[in-house]
């Protein structure tokens, strides 16, 4: 089946593919929605970032067992009425290939978590027959339900997250030892403040404190991320504990 938007017609693969919300026919906002994911899904899969996405993935999983059994988006924000809803839609692609191959190399269901306080009921109506589990939190700052799931088979999946958050995280890292954050790229941050701001000092103490014992991986390549959205690179952090060695990490 697929989908209608401007009079185009998209073929459409996932489980919104029905048109439908529990026996509801979908709001023709959130077909639009769909539409709109479905063409950011098939630029990110024939983009060259995609490849190297692809190729982190797997070299991660040479060198280790591959533990992840659920993943977790934080700081996705609405994907309904934003002035930022196209590099929103992006994040999600990314985040639903990700599952995507994380299912292959894992070899089984691998769940799907997302939590933002800025979530509107329509977020979580779409994201739910995406087949995610939505969680609570009362601010953009806090941890909320998130901080119940995490464990040493969590991959976190975080662009764009407060850093309030991601203090909160690298604290618990410590005792969890979560396996892959998927997030902001940490180095381009700090080059990002001024030296001797505040902002430049927490994405320091996160770096020192929180990061210094996993493997950061820059992801970059061309043909999805436009120019705006280079501004907020990614990169992935992989834990080294599963290697038996203690690396540190060059942040």
């Amino acid at each position: 089946m697929s989908l209608a938007v401007l009079g185009s017609e998209i073929p459409f693969k996932h489980p919104l593919a029905n048109g439908r919300v529990k026996g509801k026919s979908l709001p023709r906002e959130l077909r639009q929605l769909a539409n709109a994911l479905e063409l950011q899904r098939v630029a990110y899969e024939q983009s060259q970032f995609s490849k190297e996405v692809q190729r982190n993935f797997q070299a991660v999983s040479k060198h280790s067992d591959f533990p992840i059994t659920r993943i977790l988006s934080l700081g996705l924000g609405s994907l309904l009425g934003s002035r930022d809803q196209t590099r929103r839609i992006k994040q999600l692609a990314i985040l639903l290939a990700i599952h995507e191959h994380c299912s292959r190399l894992s070899g089984t269901a691998i769940e799907l978590y997302a939590q933002d306080p800025a979530f509107t009921r329509g977020d979580e109506a779409f994201l739910i027959n995406l087949g995610f589990k939505i969680l609570r939190t009362p601010s953009g700052t806090q941890l909320g339900q998130a901080g119940d799931i995490l464990s040493s088979s969590t991959l976190i999946y975080s662009p764009f997250l407060t850093i309030e958050v991601y203090e909160q995280l690298t604290r618990l890292n410590a005792s969890l030892s979560i396996p892959i954050i998927v997030g902001d790229d940490f180095m381009a941050l700090a080059k990002k403040w001024p030296k001797h701001s505040a902002e430049h000092k927490q994405v320091n103490d996160v770096m020192k404190l929180g990061l210094s014992k996993l493997r950061r991986r820059a992801l970059a390549g061309d043909g999805f991320w436009m120019q705006e959205d280079e501004t907020f690179p990614m990169a992935m952090y992989e834990s080294l504990s599963s290697r038996g060695t203690r690396i540190r990490a060059r942040i």
